[in-house]
């Protein structure tokens, strides 16, 4: 029989089959006192006892510190735990006006200050935050988003792989990144949207394949497709597994003809500048911004695709505000009224006759 290979890091730190490192961790705190008695000569009735009181403490850290925690670490922690105060700060989300309490004790509470707003929602196509921002002016049938300020365009971004990259390839990525940013030359965001992780592709591909079986194959492969299919779509629900879509928000204002060169000032608040902007302009002008970006990008070693459909965007809008899967489509039914009573006067008077 061939010797079985180990790896010698492995060897040098067990110590009749138990960690080396572990044993240091779980001892090393509870032997502390025992030991520095002993080398400061204190007569063994003293240090005696503490040696052995640590050596018992340090076998039951060994054994109660959970797997691939720090002993000694998890020893501290309980004995903060235990010698800790016995109160809590409770503060929960306020949604209301009325006041919070804050328990202190089993039957004590005390009453505190509402909790101010410390989170703000900002949204892709404004300054605004998102709730004021769900009533769309418009959506066009080519994908653009029109608000009472701008309009803007989503441009997905399909992502490289990172981490098979060398250095040198992620300094060129770097790089190229860099000089995309320099080059722009409009206002641009980048978000990232966590959806679930659809594997309806693969398990279709698998439903497929025991469609076009050979007439050989064994019915234990087939079964085992149906099973393997039906695995991963439980483990994929179940499991709340995400992906991520990456996109990039190009806008542009509808009341200003150069976005950088306009400045904020009062006088031009006052300054009718809204009549005198050509809207064609600037909505072909949003296109141009979203060509240079999808034209730029590519540099760094990622696809880009601009959402044109409207039924493309509504799905992305709609996850992004409410956070779950879109539904099928937004098309909108056909409203089925009763004839009202006139109408069924008309037709019992055209039957008479």
């Amino acid at each position: 029989m061939e010797p079985v290979p180990v790896a010698e890091k492995l060897l040098k730190t067990k110590l009749f089959g138990f960690s080396v490192q572990r044993l240091i961790q779980a001892f090393a705190v509870p032997m502390a006192p025992g030991l520095i008695l002993t080398v400061l000569n204190f007569p063994a009735i003293i240090f005696g006892p503490i040696v052995i009181l640590g050596a018992v403490i340090g076998i039951s850290v060994y054994i109660r510190t959970p797997s691939g925690q720090n002993p000694a670490a998890w020893l501290i922690g309980m004995i903060k735990f235990k010698l800790g105060p016995d109160s809590f700060y409770w503060k929960p989300v306020q949604f209301d006006d009325d006041p919070v309490e804050i328990q202190t004790g089993e039957m004590n509470s005390i009453t505190d200050e509402d909790p101010a707003e410390t989170q703000t929602n900002e949204s892709m196509v404004g300054n605004e935050n998102t709730i004021e921002n769900l009533d769309f002016e418009a959506i066009h049938d080519d994908g653009v988003i029109e608000t009472d300020e701008a309009y803007s365009l989503i441009i997905e971004i399909e992502a490289r792989p990172w981490l098979i990259l060398d250095k040198q390839s992620r300094q060129a990525v770097y790089q190229s990144f860099s000089q995309f940013l320099m080059g722009i030359k409009s206002p641009i965001q980048i978000f990232t949207l966590p959806i679930p992780y659809d594997a309806d592709d693969y398990t279709e591909s698998l439903k497929e394949s025991n469609n076009h079986k050979i007439d050989t194959e064994s019915k234990l492969l087939e079964y085992g497709r149906i099973q393997h299919a039906q695995w991963l779509e439980n483990v994929v629900e179940m499991g709340d597994i995400r992906d991520r879509r990456h996109f990039i928000m190009v806008t542009a204002q509808k009341h200003k003809q150069n976005e950088q060169d306009a400045s904020d000032n009062f006088l031009d608040r006052i300054n009718p500048t809204s009549d005198d902007v050509d809207q064609e302009k600037r909505y072909d002008e949003l296109w141009s911004r979203a060509q240079s970006v999808t034209s730029a990008l590519p540099r760094t070693g990622v696809s880009t695709d601009i959402i044109n459909e409207r039924e493309d965007t509504l799905k992305i809008l709609y996850y992004y505000y409410k956070g779950r899967r879109p539904p099928e489509n937004f098309n909108h039914g056909l409203l089925t009224k009763a004839p009202s009573e006139s109408d069924m006067e008309d037709i019992d008077t055209q039957s008479v006759l």
